[in-house]
């Protein structure tokens, strides 16, 4: 078979998620029930400031998150990051001032240019994303990731000097479902090698609304079946023991869902099972979106390459900020935080 030439972008794949194939997103046996999640409550020491106190880096060590309210008090991006979604929707599929259209996403209707240029629509699910503009707007990458209070929160975390971000994944958008449809939970980890990541709330979430979902804590309990510590790669000889020990995870513990407000922020830990949120929001008289800009950071003095089948690279942009590095090690029971600083 010849391959295409350098200059032509190989064609994205027709799938709800890019990380289908990898081991980290093996489909769930049919006899595991995920219950509906929990509504996440801030813990008494979480405060807003841009760093961390003691008990903070406590809990994210144990549970792989802590949320950061009000982190980012800049209501104009998020008005513009809101407009966005709606400047990009292909020929009016969904329309900004008729929740109808929300539930019943038009699926069959996105095209394979559609999701080239904007991402792919997958059960309400839109990863609104390109290889090239979507995710690089200054408003996003300038207002948002490389934020003076993200920035200081991500060398809180992991140390520095961090790398200064050169876009986000994009945003993501959970359209409500209709009223009585089907939902499910896609507990997956990302095949990227983000030091951490990050969901920043860009417009209010209630309970119930599709929030970003996590279980908790499965990042330790994952941690060990990956190929490094922070490599996006599991291995077929560790695959088997990573789907026994996710589905471990599912079967013992309950998602939770996160809440809030623009400009809340979601810090978690990349090795940790998490899952778009189902939006119910249709079953009242109140439908809304749900929107997320997810950012990833890592430390800029690495020896850093590209993972050429899941990214970066021409096939995965939206992903640039999570490169492998050549100092990376295998993971062992006591290594997750060896290049913390927590």
């Amino acid at each position: 078979m010849t391959s295409p030439p350098a200059t032509t972008a190989p064609a994205l794949p027709r799938a709800a998620d890019y990380n289908v194939g990898h081991a980290a997103s093996q489909p769930v046996p049919e006899d595991i029930v995920v219950p509906r999640a929990t509504v996440y409550e801030d813990p008494a020491f979480a405060t807003p400031e841009p760093l961390l106190n003691s008990r903070e880096a406590v809990f994210f060590k144990s549970r792989g998150y802590i949320v950061k309210r009000g982190l980012i008090g800049d209501p104009e991006t998020f008005r513009r990051i809101v407009d966005q979604i709606w400047l990009n929707v292909p020929r009016g599929l969904l329309r900004r001032d008729d929740p109808g259209t929300w539930t019943d996403a038009p699926d069959a209707e996105w095209t394979e240019a559609d999701a080239l240029r904007v991402g792919l629509l997958a059960g309400g699910n839109w990863k609104m994303r390109s290889r090239d503009g979507i995710g690089t707007e200054n408003f996003l990458v300038e207002a948002i990731a490389n934020h003076p209070a993200m920035r200081s929160l991500a060398e809180a975390f992991i140390g520095g000097p961090v790398k200064r971000a050169e876009r986000v994944r994009g945003i993501y958008c959970i359209f409500p479902k209709a009223p009585g449809a089907a939902a499910q939970y896609r507990p997956h980890a990302d095949n990227a090698a983000a030091h951490l990541s990050a969901m920043v709330i860009a417009d209010t979430t209630p309970p119930g609304t599709g929030g970003f979902t996590v279980w908790p804590g499965s990042h330790r309990r994952l941690h060990i079946h990956w190929d490094t510590v922070h490599g996006g790669s599991i291995s077929p000889e560790r695959s088997e023991s990573y789907r026994l020990a996710r589905d471990a995870i599912l079967r013992d513990t309950g998602p939770v869902e996160f809440t809030g407000v623009a400009g809340d922020v979601v810090f978690w830990h990349p090795r940790l099972l998490h899952s778009a949120g189902i939006n119910r929001s249709a079953d009242g008289d109140a439908p809304r979106v749900r929107v997320i800009v997810p950012c990833d950071y890592e430390r800029a003095d690495r020896s850093h390459f590209d993972d050429m089948e899941f990214g970066p690279g021409a096939r995965y942009q939206w992903w640039i900020d999570t490169r492998n590095f050549r100092e990376d090690v295998a993971p062992t029971e006591d290594n997750m935080w060896r290049d913390w600083a927590i």
